[in-house]
């Protein structure tokens, strides 16, 4: 090529580069400019659909927007994000992850589909929450060193329930096996309300479950909670201590949701997300209406999302390799 072709061809080769990131720079400076689908990966109604909701609402509003939850449940939630992962990643798919998405499913399905940091981008965390141990009105423990004694006497003979194989209630009392080396029984079932009602009954005789499963039952009466599985107390509960202001050491179950872009989102617009969800985070009505959920507002940057699914992954693995858990 003479030289002044191949001048002419570098500017013009320039030329489009520049235009092009000028492009792609006014289409991030207009973001939004159409309607955003947010995936929760579970059915309408339940405690994640109505976060989702909650959040979108108050998304749409700050950043003058239609938010749209399209529910795509199934699989534990790795259906919808499965689809999340795969769409274009322009800002306009957004996931309502968590830890059953982002930790447990790539650690309990064989073929998966996706990889939670591969394929997401972070955008930021929304809320955690701890679980809290529910015990049968049928066993006469009040506390949880009277309940660990009490596991410890009784041996396989004690029936735990969790809301199905695989799920949240499951790994932590497998966790708890584990680090106190109890003998209890699983007994899955369908859901959380069908955990209530075997509890009510006598059928097992604890739970360590989700604060929306069992906070009515629990407020009303019909059943005992002795802790929370957090490092604090939570609002849900303040009067429940924890498992190390109950006496027992080392032990600690949290889960978390978070919102998540297909990974090569532009940068930009992953900036904006972030501040959007972080200002929507601190307004009183949404923080409020989440507590009600039974779901503790809590913020964090992209890395330091992705740090605590790297964390809590490695914590999870060995719980569940040891336990055996497999979902075909």
């Amino acid at each position: 090529m003479k030289p002044l072709r191949r001048r002419f061809f570098q500017v013009g080769a320039v030329t489009a580069l520049l235009l092009g990131m000028s492009g792609a720079w006014a289409q991030d400076q207009d973001y939004p400019s159409k309607p955003i689908t947010l995936v929760v990966p579970f059915p309408p109604g339940g405690v994640v659909d109505i976060i989702g909701r909650l959040v979108s609402e108050k998304l749409g509003a700050s950043m003058k927007a239609t938010v749209i939850v399209e529910n795509r449940p199934g699989a534990g939630g790795t259906i919808g994000a499965g689809m999340a992962a795969r769409a274009k990643p322009d800002g306009y798919t957004l996931l309502l992850g968590g830890s059953a998405t982002h930790v447990f499913a790539p650690l309990l399905y064989a073929r998966l589909g996706y990889n939670p940091l591969k394929d997401f981008a972070a955008i930021g965390q929304i809320s955690a929450s701890p679980l809290a141990v529910v015990v049968s009105p049928t066993i006469q423990v009040n506390t949880l060193p009277e309940l660990i004694s009490y596991l410890k006497a009784n041996g396989n003979k004690v029936n735990y329930g969790s809301n199905g194989n695989g799920t949240f209630p499951q790994l932590a009392q497998e966790l708890l096996k584990q680090q106190y080396n109890l003998q209890t029984t699983h007994v899955p079932f369908g859901g959380g309300p069908a955990v209530m009602t075997a509890l009510i009954r006598g059928d097992i005789a604890m739970s360590i479950n989700h604060i929306a499963v069992v906070q009515g039952m629990v407020k009303s009466g019909k059943l005992k909670a002795i802790a929370t599985t957090g490092k604090e107390r939570t609002p849900a509960f303040p009067d429940l201590p924890t498992f190390e202001e109950a006496g027992v050491k080392g032990f600690e179950a949290n889960t978390w949701f978070g919102l998540f872009a297909p990974q090569g989102t532009p940068q930009p617009i992953i900036a904006k997300l972030g501040a959007e969800l972080k200002a929507a985070l601190a307004n009183e009505t949404l923080r409020t209406q989440l507590l009600k959920q039974g779901e503790e507002a809590k913020t964090s940057t992209p890395q330091e999302l992705d740090n605590r699914i790297e964390v809590e992954s490695a914590k999870w693995a060995k719980v569940i390799k040891d336990a055996k858990i497999v979902i075909d």
